[in-house]
């Protein structure tokens, strides 16, 4: 029942007060995006730098397919008292955004020989190997932003698909592609870290550096999504044996033996704000529109008890909004006010990433 309740039964107040909430409508588009999901953001190369999953364009690019699995676009601008205004992103020459991640030769023939649109379609035909980007942290020390990201295979049908693995894709420019390292040559998955028949989690729900080392949580569940927790050096993120896990007690050198930290949703952010003096999770529970929060220490915890952050605008039909994130290098007067952002359908096949500005205060 406990872990139901997201640890409720011992965790502690939340260390933070909730003043209010403005909305500040949805983000700034092109013509060229009828919807996506997502929406982490990291800042890195003095801009705002967001990735989005899953883009559904309102028309075809030069690849003949209005469907992207991950997008990115960024933005100057820095101040989000009225909003966030000014993006760019990488286009084809039709105009079209091209994905972020890029799919490996394998993968490529895979997906083309399983193209549904194709006469002469291998069975299962429609089937496709997917990436979606997850957490980004800036590493100025090697110019390079760490981008999270999450390999799924999945067949034509209602939600069916299913996680292969994850791992860390590297970006040094905003002109640049980012380059999925082999990690694991040899492997069945030479680009995975963490691949899931090995039983990781998904790490990439929310990171973050502190000081030298980098923090990963990966969250995962059938209802209340345990959080697990690793932590690499910078230096040494994409060497899978640097990395150790939270235990309940101290770091461990197997994942095996890591505890969950916290329950919160598959995308979440976590980050330090100095207003408030602790660490904030921020989400959206499963099937619920709300966004919720937590506070703690440090980024192990002890994580308190949830508190709504704010209810949200209900979106158009039964979808629940989700992927409430927040945007640290947005937020105004050292966190005191903070931007959030969450996904919500306006139509059939439309949706927009909707932005709110809290206020808080430290608990009193």
């Amino acid at each position: 029942m406990a872990a139901l309740l997201g640890f409720c039964a011992c965790a502690p107040a939340a260390e933070v007060e909730v003043v209010g909430a403005r909305d500040l409508g949805a983000l700034e588009v092109t013509d060229a995006i009828r919807g996506r999901d997502g929406g982490y953001s990291v800042l890195a190369w003095e801009r705002s730098v967001w990735a989005y999953g899953d883009s559904i364009l309102a028309f075809e690019g030069e690849d003949g397919s209005a469907w992207r699995n991950n997008t990115a676009s960024w933005t100057a601008d820095r101040d989000a008292a009225d909003g966030v205004t000014g993006f760019s992103e990488r286009v084809d020459g039709l105009g079209a955004p091209i994905e972020l991640l890029p799919r490996t030769a394998e993968e490529a023939e895979f997906n083309a020989a399983h193209d549904g649109g194709d006469p002469n379609c291998e069975e299962p035909c429609g089937a496709r190997k997917m990436l979606w980007p997850g957490a980004m942290v800036d590493d100025p020390a090697r110019g390079r932003v760490l981008v999270f990201y999450s390999k799924f295979y999945g067949e034509p049908g209602e939600w069916n698909f299913a996680a292969i693995g994850a791992s860390i894709a590297v970006w040094d420019g905003l002109d640049r592609t980012p380059e999925r390292p082999e990690l694991r040559p040899g492997s069945a998955e030479p680009t995975l870290l963490f691949p899931l028949d090995e039983g990781w989690p998904l790490f990439g729900s929310a990171a973050l550096a502190v000081d030298d080392d980098l923090y990963a949580y990966g969250c995962e569940g059938a209802w209340a999504k345990h959080c697990h927790l690793g932590r690499a050096p910078l230096a040494d993120a994409l060497d899978r044996d640097a990395w150790r896990f939270y235990d309940g007690d101290g770091w461990s050198e197997a994942i095996a033996d890591a505890e969950p930290v916290l329950d919160a949703h598959t995308m979440l952010t976590v980050h330090y704000n100095a207003h408030v003096g602790r660490y904030l999770a921020i989400y959206s529970r499963p099937l619920d529109d709300d966004i919720y929060l937590r506070t703690a220490p440090a980024p192990e915890g002890p994580w308190s008890e949830d508190v709504l952050a704010v209810a949200t605008v209900p979106g158009v039909g039964d979808a629940a909004n989700y992927s409430g994130l927040a945007h640290p290098e947005l937020a105004r007067e050292g966190g005191r006010f903070e931007l959030i952002s969450y996904h919500r359908a306006t139509g059939d096949w439309q949706s927009e990433i909707r932005v709110v500005e809290l206020e808080l205060a430290p608990a009193r």
